[in-house]
């Protein structure tokens, strides 16, 4: 089970780490925490912009991983994460010092690879063709999660949002669309309690279905602060998809913020290096059973 609970939370680590483009920017000092007295769309957009355009890139070379389905849990994955606006993003992660898990995005396309997977196929899929909504994936998700749950994500100021004021959170609320075609609600959760040290101001984001069902969430319990930029990131972070009952907490240690050069950019966010493996593409095949055993159909088109 464990390797099909990391096949399901890791393969769609990938597609929500996909965002829309982002501008290069920030005010001068540290991201400091924002007064939610009289909260308004502007002000709660001009904070989460701040912050962003203080991250370009954020590379982290130690980090933990655990997932969790029902009752089963399979802890103990360590690896790197690297991402770099808008769409560059690469996981590489480790089970007792093996190679398990690849993960990937560029401008055109994401990918997974789990190595436990049966069989172990390189899975991939072209942004052209997810934003069609065709794409079979193990389960719902958003896009730009990842990235929004990262503080790297920049909200659009001409765009209309709510504003829901409750007696211990200020909820920023955005009507969307999923890659399936789908009305959704994309929710930025602030805390109105003190904010200090490592405590968060920002303790959630929240993907909700038309019916405000909750589709998929991440929730902030910890954050810090990068010293060259003042950008606060979270470091414990845990992703929520509460309808398959699934679990993946993430550590970010040993965070920097230095710029990715072309070459090693290059090669980073690419699949290259996993050209050995079998792969298929998610919009032409299944993924996988709730068995975990891949079995693959052809549903439109060929194999490539």
């Amino acid at each position: 089970m464990r390797h099909v609970i990391n096949a399901m939370a890791l393969s769609g680590l990938v597609a929500l780490a996909g965002c829309s483009g982002l501008q290069s920017g920030g005010s001068r000092g540290g991201h400091r925490p924002i007064s939610l007295d009289r909260p308004t769309p502007q002000g709660l957009v001009a904070y989460l912009n701040d912050n962003a355009r203080r991250v370009q890139t954020l590379e982290c070379r130690d980090l933990s991983i655990d997932c969790k389905q029902g009752n089963d849990t399979a802890p103990g994955l360590s690896g790197i994460m690297v991402c770099q606006k808008p769409r560059n993003f690469r996981l590489t992660a480790k089970v007792v010092s093996q190679p398990a898990v690849d993960v990937g995005s560029n401008e055109q396309e994401f990918w997974y690879w789990i190595k436990n997977a049966e069989p172990p196929y390189v899975y991939h899929c072209s942004y052209q063709d997810l934003a069609k909504g065709n794409v079979s994936m193990p389960f719902p998700f958003q896009p730009d999660m990842i990235m929004a749950a990262l503080g790297m994500s920049e909200y659009d100021e001409h765009k209309q949002y709510e504003v829901k004021v409750g007696t211990k959170t200020v909820e920023l609320i955005e009507a969307g669309t999923s890659p399936q075609g789908q009305p959704i609600q994309k929710v930025v959760v602030f805390t109105r309690a003190h904010v200090t040290g490592d405590r968060p101001q920002i303790t959630g984001y929240i993907i909700r279905d038309a019916q405000g069902r909750e589709v998929c969430s991440a929730v902030i319990s910890q954050v810090q602060t990068i010293q060259e930029t003042g950008a606060v990131i979270p470091r414990r972070v845990k992703f929520l998809w509460p309808s398959q009952r699934i679990e993946m907490a993430l550590k970010l240690d040993g965070v920097r913020v230095a710029p990715i050069d072309p070459q090693r950019a290059e090669v980073l966010f690419s699949r290259k290096n996993l050209s050995g493996y079998e792969s298929y593409d998610l919009a032409r095949t299944v993924p996988a059973t709730p068995t975990g055993r891949t079995q693959l159909q052809q549903v439109g088109g060929t194999f490539r």
